[in-house]
């Protein structure tokens, strides 16, 4: 998964698809700006449709409405014009099982050979997770779907079909998902994902890497012997503070976030915020990780202010 990047650089990087409407030119400012250096893999996010109101002249109704469509042409963009390795993801959250196996038999045309299995997120106006009458709850059982694929069988029971060759990756959290009880019991839920076929993992953001080495510790502890890639995101400005450990229920150190309220400007948040980034990189590097998976949210100009100070 690694084996395409600079040398001393096993790094990689999530983007997400541009909102409706806006085009690419902010992923080719991105890549472009990279001058040239490849990261190992680039994953790229999907994002579900949700239920939105819409008034019109004969009162509302209800749409289905997908904020940042397009993640196949992103993917089929990079992999072709940049000659990236693409990681595209593929979520449970508003498919049916015929959704999914579809959108699975276009990556395996495009050549995409990896993925990233994901239950995803709730619709926006449900207060838990539920699945589409025909599709998923659970990432293990798309990961399921996806080795069945690998071993040519179909959900329509196609005869003499050929199989999908797909690298399966999944979700891990350090700081323990938000439906789960404990670590114990999410460490088991990931262990289902890995024992039904999954041969990679990519953590959620977090920020202290006690917490990353903790988590792994559990996962070797319960059996899980598949690569452990941890997920690093630079903070960019004070807004984040609140808004990220309310997503994506991550911890922030006491020293971090003493240091973010101290500065007087989002630059010096930056700032801040790439020296922190730098030092868990360095350490987890130093530790032995087998790369480390940046959340870029498409901003080429922070990214590549970490990746000239890790290559000085």
């Amino acid at each position: 998964m690694f084996n395409a990047c600079e040398p001393g650089l096993p790094f990689s990087v999530e983007i997400l698809p541009p909102n409706r409407g806006l085009g690419l030119r902010n992923i080719h400012e991105f890549f472009d700006a990279l001058g040239g250096w490849k990261p190992a893999f680039v994953s790229v996010t999907y994002h579900r449709a949700h239920r939105v109101e819409i008034e019109g002249e004969d009162g509302s109704e209800w749409v289905w409405n997908r904020k940042n469509p397009g993640t196949l042409g992103v993917c089929a963009m990079l992999k072709f014009q940049y000659g990236l390795n693409v990681i595209p993801h593929v979520i449970c959250g508003g498919f049916s099982k015929f959704d999914s196996e579809d959108y699975l038999v276009d990556l395996d045309y495009l050549g995409l050979k990896h993925v990233l299995a994901l239950r995803g997120d709730a619709d926006k106006n449900d207060e838990q997770f539920v699945a589409h009458p025909q599709g998923y709850a659970y990432a293990n059982q798309l990961v399921e779907h996806i080795v069945r694929l690998n071993n040519g069988v179909y959900s329509e029971g196609v005869n003499d079909a050929l199989p999908t060759d797909f690298h399966i990756g999944v979700a891990g959290y350090p700081e323990v998902h938000s439906e789960a009880n404990d670590l114990a019991s999410d460490v088991a839920n990931l262990k289902r994902k890995v024992d039904a076929g999954a041969s990679f993992i990519i953590t959620q953001m977090f920020f202290d890497n006690a917490a990353f080495f903790r988590f792994v510790d559990a996962c070797r502890d319960a059996g899980i012997e598949v690569p452990i890639v941890p997920g690093i995101k630079v903070l960019t400005s004070k807004r984040q503070l609140e808004v990220l450990p309310a997503i994506f229920h991550t911890v922030m150190p006491s020293s971090l976030i003493d240091a973010v309220n101290a500065c007087s400007s989002d630059e010096e948040v930056v700032e801040v915020g790439l020296n922190h980034a730098e030092a868990q990189t360095r350490e987890l590097l130093a530790k032995g990780v087998p790369g480390v998976h940046f959340f870029t949210m498409n901003n080429s100009r922070v990214f590549n202010r970490l990746i000239s100070r890790m290559r000085g």
